[in-house]
């Protein structure tokens, strides 16, 4: 009987529930399948950063246990709460406790159980497809199959039934320790309102505006100046956020009350009322649930915005530091062995050879002076090529030769850097080099690999006939008698090569060029704690780049912060909507007394739908004020560390698809709701 019973109970709520159920099941399945990405060795075999794309697998589901946790928690509470009288009930009827915490038990993991096995299932076609979007980024076959891994199965086994198991021994020992009274009122209990008199919620209200104001300041101050950044002040910064969230969603039922419903104009004015009354009491007794819900609002903006900003700065630090496929830089000029490797590894398309010079305190500097790039020149030193060497670069990628006459010259810039170095010639384009006025003809962004190797970020090109005096500056500066200039160019070679390829070059062939710079031990003297030590180190006397490489490394980045960010926004969203949801559907018997009232009142069903529309609106609208009022200009600030690279356009792009993102996946719960709310309303079921 108690089986039956069970599988009956099982039913109903897997049909009272349903959001939640397949919540659940999608959670499983996510958690499935990037298990089974961790265990597999395709993936992994991919690129050496891929190796730890397991290990954030695996560190990140920390996180989405704990998820998951609150939420079958939660949920779990709230389906106790609610059939708490059919449990007094059973008591009354001289059903044991043990077997009703028995009961409950087993049609619990007669719905965990089958959403498991269904998870799986689909999680096992989720796999097929993420594997294949990770195949495809990295350019190598794969066909789409049935595969099962065990160790997947165990492990997300492990995490689902272990967190399972353990919210329903806590809810066995509820059920065992409640009274057969309390039991039978359960269902009227919410969260307590932790504030109880007015002036207290209006004053934990205006505190909690004061935090979220100071947080904002805090957070534009440290990344506006990024070079002066501190992690102490970001972390006050984080504090203060999640503590004015809180404060302001204990408080608000107040601030709404005194707003709208002391009116007595807009109190009575259509159905105001009765949306205000049912906002603020459900809102009142769930304040901590929805600040919670908010803080993990905050979270999938902040943290979704900046996945996409990494990968944009990756993109554009690829597309403007990596535009030949090798380049080599050389302390003496001889790159013989380097040619002759990659001759017999490569198809050449083109190879050049040439010198990059370096320069002090000309002044164009300056240019970048209270902007994200000041201070990037490295103690005012300033790179300069010549044009011929210029016109051969730009050649080998496709750009149009240019002119210069003697008395100018350009410089070639990142893409962002453009307007500081725009601003500057308007107000002065005349400068002295080498004993030389010049004028600076125009800027240029192309993009010439000026990231560390053509130039640190700009790199300034000259006619061919200042080159010998700009040789001897540079000769002055490298063998010079100042100490702190000579370290300036420690990692410096001058001589460098570019070279184009039929295809892109891998990881491989990248190892074997390392394997052919030349080093050198050096011993190096240190204060220490007072002490001067001395230890001996071994410097490399050249660098290599290849853009496979970097690609390589980009595209495992990407992978591994895309997909992660995907996971976990994707949980905290169906989580929050999913508490929002069972939330309202649960409580529809009650609010179908009020509807039924209303339309003996002479309200339509046209009247009474828009209604429901209204109050779930609101309802679900709520946990959303704050994020969306914080998060915008929070990302902004923010975006300000990622400028050196990503532009303006790029950050609010970012912007408009995290919200899309978020609204999408909250509408469709939203709607998902809002249909079924109206069915238990109007008897449609």
């Amino acid at each position: 009987m108690l089986g039956k019973l069970s599988f009956r109970n099982a039913k109903r709520q897997a049909q009272d529930y349903i959001i939640y159920f397949i919540t659940v099941i999608i959670s499983v399945a996510l958690m499935f399948s990037f298990n089974s990405i961790a265990v597999s060795k395709d993936i992994s075999e991919l690129s050496s950063l891929m190796e730890s794309f397991s290990t954030a697998i695996m560190g990140i589901s920390i996180l989405i246990v704990l998820i998951m946790a609150w939420l079958i928690n939660y949920c779990m509470k709230f389906m106790l709460e609610k059939r708490s009288r059919e449990f007094g009930t059973y008591q009354i009827l001289g059903i044991e406790k043990k077997n009703i915490s028995n009961m409950f038990t087993l049609e619990n993991l007669i719905i965990g159980g089958i959403a498991f096995i269904v998870g799986i299932i689909l999680g096992t076609f989720l796999y097929q497809i993420f594997t294949s979007i990770i195949m495809n980024l990295f350019n190598q076959p794969y066909k789409i199959g049935i595969t099962f891994s065990i160790k997947a199965v165990g492990i997300t086994a492990i995490y689902f039934f272990g967190i399972f198991l353990l919210v329903l021994l806590n809810s066995r020992k509820k059920i065992k320790k409640t009274k057969v009274y309390d039991l039978l009122y359960a269902d009227k209990k919410n969260e307590n309102n932790i504030i109880k008199k007015s002036k207290g919620n209006t004053l934990v209200f205006v505190i909690s505006i004061v935090l979220l104001g100071v947080a904002l300041f805090l957070n534009h101050k440290e990344f506006t100046n990024v070079s002066n950044m501190t992690g102490t002040n970001v972390l006050v910064a984080i504090v203060l956020l999640i503590t004015g969230i809180y404060l302001f969603y204990i408080s608000i039922s107040n601030f709404i009350v005194k707003r709208y419903l002391n009116n007595k104009s807009r109190k009575y004015k259509k159905d105001n009322m009765f949306l205000y009354r049912n906002l603020t009491s459900k809102i009142n007794t769930m304040s901590i649930t929805i600040a919670t819900i908010s803080v993990m609002f905050v979270v999938i903006l902040i943290g979704g915005n900046v996945a996409l900003l990494c990968n944009n700065m990756l993109n554009n630090e690829i597309e403007m530091g990596y535009p030949f496929e090798i380049m080599i830089s050389s302390n003496d000029g001889d790159f013989s062995k380097y040619k002759e490797y990659i001759n017999q590894n490569e198809k050449i398309k083109d190879m050049y050879e040439y010198r990059l010079y370096y320069i002090k305190d000309i002044g164009i500097s300056k240019a970048l002076k209270n902007t994200v790039f000041e201070g990037m020149n490295r103690d005012g030193i300033e790179y300069v090529m010549r044009l011929t060497d210029y016109n051969k670069l730009r050649q080998m990628l496709g750009y149009e030769k240019v002119n210069l006459q003697d008395d100018e010259i350009i410089i070639n810039c990142m893409k962002t850097m453009r307007k500081p170095f725009e601003k500057y010639i308007k107000e002065n384009n005349k400068i002295q080099m080498v004993g030389k006025n010049v004028k600076i003809k125009e800027i240029k962004d192309e993009n010439l690999a000026q990231v560390s190797f053509n130039g640190y970020y700009y790199s300034i090109i000259v006619p061919d006939n200042l080159i010998q005096l700009i040789e001897k500056e540079d000769e002055k500066l490298r063998n010079g008698n100042n100490a702190e200039d000579t370290d300036i160019y420690y990692f410096d070679f001058g001589y460098k090569l570019a070279a184009t390829t039929e295809k892109i070059t891998d990881e491989n062939f990248y190892q074997g060029l390392m394997e052919l710079v030349p080093k050198e031990n050096i011993s190096m003297a240190e204060e220490i704690d007072g002490e001067n030590r001395q230890y001996n180190m071994e410097r490399l006397l050249g660098d290599i780049q290849t853009k496979g490489k970097r690609m390589s490394e980009a595209k495992s980045f990407y992978a591994i912060i895309s997909f992660l960010a995907f996971y976990v926004a994707l949980i905290f969203i169906m989580g929050a909507s999913t508490l929002l949801a069972i939330q309202q559907l649960s409580d529809s018997e009650k609010y179908k007394y009020r509807y039924d009232l209303l339309k003996k009142l002479g309200m339509d069903e046209f009247q009474i739908n828009r209604l429901i529309f209204k109050q779930l609106f609101f309802y679900f609208a709520t946990p959303m004020i704050v994020p969306i009022i914080v998060s915008i200009p929070a990302m902004l600030s923010i975006g300000n560390m990622f400028t050196i690279a990503v532009t303006t356009k790029e950050i609010l792009s970012n912007m408009a698809i995290i919200f899309g993102i978020l609204i999408t996946v909250y509408g469709i719960y939203f709607i998902a709701t809002d249909v079924q709310f109206d069915r238990n309303i109007n008897g449609n079921q």
